[in-house]
């Protein structure tokens, strides 16, 4: 080791001994951000440290329980137990600022927010329907591959025009039109594939109202197998005004802001939504309609500015995202790793070896059945000698090769590590040809913070047969279930 590296590696472990939080925010942009600049204020407010490193210029080297983060000319020594990640957009840019926020991620330090988070954000069309399957008020929208899906892309958000088209990424309000008519629906968006072939195009119901609110929340934990108390906070809200001459109501853009004091339905909507994507600090954009006075989400932004917000409410908002960024006992941790086989237990039914899919992103769960008939918005089910009716809340279809078998939804709960979760999307299907008897779908193991190791199984539950194997599974549909008496 060189002098230099013994003197990097001494420096290292007195640091890490420090109770001190250091704050490194990953930026794209280091000159002009407002954001940036109040992280810095306000830390040397409180002498905490706070680096501001562009992520493209970042190498990460590791060392004793933790990295040496080089940047220009400067060295930066981190570690998870003294140092909190924030990511700003910059981090989406391309697979190598993406793979220093994962490799942090990995190594459990904390940060604020989460790839996967950031990510869902960012694209339009990801975050509305993780909303939507939450049970949240969004437009109705519709992606458009291509011009030929124009008239079908303009059906699923209502067919009548004014519409809203917008780049499925976009930030600042830049990328978004009304179109009022089928003519201009036709030339904006071969204008947008014009400009950059590579553009994808989201189209969007108008939601008649000429502002829009800007709710910034903080998420404490994900922890839905303990949950939390207090464990949101509305650190403020503000109303944006269209700006002259222009329909967007950006700050940005030159759009007005004033403090707006909002009721808890919308509270409540603006926590749902950023627990629903997984954001610790994000700001939540609802828009209320002039006519029928119902909210919409309109998007939610993983790296909030805070400039029009601090403006709005009269103090600096990032004085209250640091409060919360140095309470260590708000610390994350990474997500809970099971298998790709766990065992669960269903309420009547009995335990059930299920298969966590991650490539399953249907609506609902499955579970074997052995008889299947939807009447009269009811199911009636059967797996061995159990029978059960269920109201129908739902289809879903999932994609058997070129064929769509739809199925009906209910809702049922589910036992899982001790915890019982209430009302879970199931729908039950012949799976008399498949290992397991139960599938777990993303959005149960999004909603449940795991994770899948596809190589191991069994890892925080146990195998209730010993004689079960993937293998002979197949054919025997009653293969890993232990009925209850």
């Amino acid at each position: 080791m060189s002098p230099d590296n013994v003197l990097d590696f001494l420096s290292f472990i007195n640091e890490s001994k420090t109770e001190n939080t250091k704050i490194l925010v990953l930026t794209g942009n280091i000159q002009g951000s407002k954001t940036s600049d109040s992280f810095l204020v306000e830390c040397k407010k409180r002498g905490i440290k706070c680096y501001i490193v562009d992520v493209n210029d970042v190498v990460l080297e590791k060392v004793y329980n933790g990295h040496v983060v080089k940047t220009g000319k400067e060295k930066i020594l981190i570690d998870p137990a003294s140092t909190v990640i924030v990511p700003r957009r910059g981090v989406l840019e391309n697979s190598f600022t993406k793979q220093i926020l994962l490799t942090l991620e990995q190594a459990r330090y904390f940060t604020v927010n989460s790839l996967e988070s950031m990510e869902a954000c960012e694209n339009k069309f990801t975050t509305s329907r993780i909303l939507e399957d939450n049970g949240l008020p969004v437009p109705k929208s519709a992606l458009v591959p291509n011009e030929e899906s124009l008239d079908k892309a303009l059906k699923e958000v209502g067919g009548k025009f004014p519409i809203v088209m917008k780049l499925l990424s976009g930030t600042q309000g830049i990328g978004v039109s009304i179109v009022d008519s089928y003519a201009s629906l036709k030339s904006v968006y071969q204008t947008i594939r014009k400009l950059d072939p590579s553009n994808e195009i989201l189209v969007q119901e108008k939601i008649n109202s000429n502002f829009d609110l800007r709710i910034q929340v903080i998420i404490k934990k994900f922890n839905p197998l303990k949950e939390e108390k207090d464990n949101a906070i509305i650190l403020g809200s503000m109303k944006r005004s269209a700006v002259k001459k222009d329909f967007r109501t950006n700050y940005s853009l030159g759009g007005s802001v004033k403090k707006y004091n909002i009721s808890k339905e919308l509270s409540d909507i603006a926590i749902k939504a950023a627990t629903a994507v997984g954001c610790h600090w994000c700001g939540v954009d609802i828009m209320i309609d002039s006519v029928t006075k119902k909210p919409y989400i309109l998007e939610v932004n993983s790296s909030p500015g805070t400039e029009g917000i601090s403006k709005a409410i009269g103090k600096p908002i990032v004085d209250d995202v640091i409060d919360y960024i140095v309470d260590k006992n708000n610390w994350a941790q990474s997500k809970m790793e099971i298998g790709y086989l766990e065992t669960i237990t269903i309420p009547k039914i009995g335990e059930v070896i299920a298969k966590f899919d991650t490539g399953n992103g249907a609506k609902s769960c499955t579970i074997h059945a052995d008889e299947i008939i939807e009447k009269n918005g009811r199911v009636y089910w059967k797996i061995g000698n159990k029978k059960f009716s269920h109201k129908v809340v739902g289809h879903s279809e999932a994609e058997i090769g070129k064929e769509k078998n739809r199925r009906p939804m209910i809702e049922t709960d589910i036992v899982f590590d001790g915890v019982r979760i209430p009302n879970v999307l199931v729908s039950p299907d012949d799976r008399t040809a498949k290992s397991t008897p139960f599938l777990v779908n993303r959005a149960f193991m999004k909603k449940l913070g795991l994770t899948v190791n596809p190589d191991k199984a069994f890892v925080v539950s146990k195998n209730p047969g010993s004689d079960y194997s993937v293998g002979r599974a197949k054919g025997n549909p009653y293969a890993g279930i232990s009925f209850e008496d």
